[in-house]
């Protein structure tokens, strides 16, 4: 897995479903592609528009909890 600048620099974040108050992005870098899980119900996403794309900058926060939790996960 690359590192988390690498991850958020200049990529986006592309909605892939949304399943059980879980949304899930994917973001490609130019090796590789993740998957990003966020729980819609968490009180920090309450607050945030659902949007079909985003820079990936913008969801770092939720990219860090998700390395750290298993969450964020590399696609083959």
């Amino acid at each position: 897995m690359e590192n988390l600048t690498t991850i958020v620099k200049g990529t986006t974040a592309k909605l892939t479903h949304v399943c059980y108050g879980k949304v899930y992005y994917q973001i490609d870098t130019e090796n590789h592609k993740y998957q990003l899980e966020v729980n819609s119900m968490e009180d920090e996403f309450k607050t945030t528009y659902l949007e079909s794309e985003f820079k990936a900058i913008t969801l770092m926060r939720w990219i860090r909890k998700g390395i750290e939790n298993g969450t964020f996960v590399e696609l083959s």
